[in-house]
């Protein structure tokens, strides 16, 4: 068995499934990301990839952002530069803008800013020992628009956010999850797009339990240790 993790307006959506092709996901909504790692390691999953940056970068962007922007190519706006470790614990926008221009000399977008509760929650659970490939469960790094360009040969070529999108990336699902069809299940707590980027995070951790996952910017690890690589 196997997991993607998604944030979600509820907390976090879980998509449980297991290594077979084709086999059906299963959805859930936690109230925080340690009930979600519990429930992971109680089931005795194997991976599980989370759509939520792990790594922090210092000075230098990461490698991993600079290679999922080539490969979404017309699709790299939806990835929004990892914030740096300096402004992890940043009380407002003002404070993790300001501490990102001293320790790198880049500003912080507020879409950027407002990650950062989740990356502590995530980071508050997860050692960098649990994102080690001999880890059982392995937590790894996800980015579901990379997990779509690479599940479907090409990025995705309309927003998830439009009806157009959302049947473009249901279209790719329903390839990897005989139980989805043409639009998302309703799920309390969670939008269809957070059903979506669960599901496709949960496509790559099968990748990732079959060692078929693809790994950008592989050898990276932020300053505390904990790997910075995107998985898809």
């Amino acid at each position: 068995m196997v997991a993607g993790v998604d944030a979600a307006k509820g907390g976090w959506v879980m998509a449980v499934t297991v290594t077979t092709p084709g086999a059906p996901v299963a959805f859930s909504v936690w109230p925080s990301f340690a009930g979600v790692w519990a429930e992971a390691r109680f089931q005795g999953l194997l991976a599980v990839g989370v759509d939520m940056p792990i790594g922090l970068p210092g000075q230098d962007l990461r490698r991993s952002d600079i290679e999922a922007r080539e490969l979404l190519g017309p699709r790299r706006s939806s990835l929004f530069w990892t914030p740096p470790l300096c402004a992890l614990n940043a009380a407002d926008h003002t404070e993790a803008n300001r501490l990102s221009r001293g320790g790198t000399s880049r500003g912080l977008s507020i879409q950027a800013f407002h990650l950062l509760p989740k990356v502590r929650e995530v980071r508050a659970v997860l050692t960098p020992e649990d994102l080690a490939p001999e880890a059982r469960p392995q937590a790894a790094e996800v980015h579901p628009e990379t997990s779509f360009a690479v599940l479907a040969g090409q990025p995705m070529s309309v927003s998830k956010r439009q009806s157009a999108g959302q049947a473009e990336r249901m279209a790719a699902l329903a390839k990897k999850f005989d139980n989805l069809g043409t639009a998302p299940p309703s799920l309390p707590g969670a939008t269809p797009d957070d059903l979506l980027d669960a599901a496709a995070a949960a496509w790559t951790a099968r990748r990732m339990a079959t060692g078929t996952a693809m790994v950008l910017g592989p050898e990276e690890t932020d300053a505390t240790g904990y790997p910075m690589a995107i998985w898809a």
